[in-house]
């Protein structure tokens, strides 16, 4: 591939590109963090995290977090006794995981491209290759996606990074060997996937990659790969080998389709896989993207097939297989499942921004994809509102001496803004209540996230509105010898 960044002073500047992606990147992750309002996902994460003990922890997770291990609710319970359960510390573990993320991408690039460049460089090589690799980390710092799973209370960035200690991993083992790198590369696979089942669809993306490379390996590749693929092969059987004990924890993760826990995901459309990276990345810096992963991937393609195979594959594999699920068993294609399939995406684009004629043209096309990027992530670090808070507030203050509230789909997230001195006097109750009259809630608080069947059903027995906050509002009955309101 060509060399467009000149020797001398290059990895001084490689050092400080990479510095600026680690300051520009915490920024971004840890800026307001607790501007907004939990989801109802975080609040999952909350309920899972905030036990007395470890064996509380253990129980919550498994029943409400399907398809996972507690190795992020087991860290998240840690931190939380040390930091507390605001919003902000709970999403600061995640944010420092993703600025660590931006250091990982930066190694993951050098590995990279060591793999891509002779064995024997030069000056300028060596510089090209932390240049283009301080690139990929400025690119993932910035990225809407990784910036997004960051400021959330969530596994998906711890996900991401073992994600990519493993990627890591198997690009030294292809190209070092060594039992090290073997070892490592089975235990990150394998906490990858106990910590969320999607990880397993990066794995078979690499299976497709060293049957690739099974298939078109010759014997004057010898002495130049010091890694058979039937070698990193064994390496990811065994990171499976690992996960057998726990095999129930994550069969349960299977049995979530049954019970529903995807209901709320829509059916795809024809277009939904190049929609979600669109919607991923950004309407604004989208664009970009493609023009330049699409020239960086053709430009790999043609030097390098060998490394532009695993880069598609990580891309398109995960995408394909989660719209084909979609269709074949249940609705699963989001943009949190595809999480990594963004960093090969960042990664062309890096390569395909280093392919400019010109130092100029790379430096405008540098400002131009980071300057949008940075505009997109920033619409949504403005502050938000309080509206669950607010419900909250005005919900116990109609609760009446028994202090029973009533809720359909967001139990644990109204727990948590139940003021904490008050949650072990509260008792929220699911609605639609089957039960006696007398043991009914007296007020309750909906959402549009209730199928509308049941917010007219919840609404016949709540028809009082006390108050509306967006689209939150705590309804309750009629107060004794009160009509309802008709109509």
């Amino acid at each position: 591939m060509k060399r467009n960044f000149l020797a001398g002073g290059w990895r001084g500047r490689a050092g400080a590109v990479l510095m600026i992606a680690v300051a520009v990147g915490m920024l971004l992750r840890f800026f307001r963090l607790g501007a907004h309002e939990l989801s109802i996902d975080e609040s999952l994460s909350w309920a899972e995290s905030s036990g007395n003990t470890v064996a509380d922890v253990l129980r919550v997770q498994h029943q409400l977090d399907s398809g996972k291990l507690p190795i992020y609710e087991l860290t998240q319970y840690g931190w939380m006794r040390v930091f507390g359960e605001s919003e902000a510390a709970m999403r600061a573990l995640p944010a420092l995981i993703g600025t660590i993320s931006i250091v990982l991408v930066f190694i993951l690039g050098v590995e990279l491209m060591r793999a891509i460049t002779p064995t024997r460089a030069e000056e300028n090589d060596d510089s090209r290759i932390y240049m283009v690799a301080a690139l990929c980390a400025l690119l993932f710092a910035v990225g809407l996606p990784s910036v997004e799973i960051a400021r959330q209370a969530r596994m998906y960035s711890m996900m991401q990074g073992w994600i990519l200690a493993q990627v890591i991993f198997i690009l030294r083992a292809r190209r070092l060997g060594g039992v090290a790198n073997y070892a490592g590369l089975a235990v990150l696979s394998a906490l990858a996937v106990a910590t969320n089942f999607t990880a397993v669809l990066v794995m078979a993306a690499e299976a497709i990659w060293l049957v690739y490379l099974h298939l078109t390996s010759s014997p004057s590749d010898k002495g130049v790969r010091p890694a058979a693929p039937w070698l990193i092969g064994a390496a990811l059987v065994a990171a499976i080998v690992l996960l057998l004990p726990f095999f129930a924890g994550l069969r349960y993760g299977v049995e979530g389709v049954k019970r529903g826990d995807y209901n709320w995901i829509k059916p795809p459309g024809r277009w939904e896989p190049l929609a979600t990276f669109e919607s991923g990345l950004g309407s604004w810096p989208f664009a970009l993207f493609v023009l330049f992963a699409i020239i960086g991937g053709v430009r790999l393609w043609r030097s390098n097939r060998d490394e532009a195979v695993l880069l598609v594959a990580w891309i398109g594999l995960p995408a394909i297989v989660l719209f084909a699920g979609s269709y074949l068993v249940t609705p699963m294609l989001v943009t949190r499942y595809l999480i990594s399939s963004f960093v090969p995406v960042f990664i062309l684009t890096a390569i395909g921004i280093e392919s400019l004629p010109s130092p100029n043209y790379i430096f405008v096309a540098i400002i131009a994809i980071v300057s949008l990027s940075i505009l997109r992530v920033s619409s949504d670090l403005r502050p938000g509102d309080t509206r669950w808070r607010d419900a909250c507030e005005v919900a116990l203050t109609k609760a009446g001496p028994a202090r029973r509230i009533g809720t359909y789909n967001e139990y644990y997230l109204i727990s948590y803004y139940i003021p904490a001195p008050d949650r072990g006097s509260v008792q929220l109750v699911r609605l639609p209540f089957h039960g006696n009259e007398s043991d009914a809630p007296h007020v309750a608080i909906v959402s549009p996230t209730a199928a509308p069947a049941q917010i007219v059903e919840i609404r016949r027995d709540y028809p009082v509105v006390v108050g509306k906050f967006k689209n939150v509002t705590v309804v309750s009955r009629p107060e004794a010898g009160m009509q309802a309101p008709t109509g």
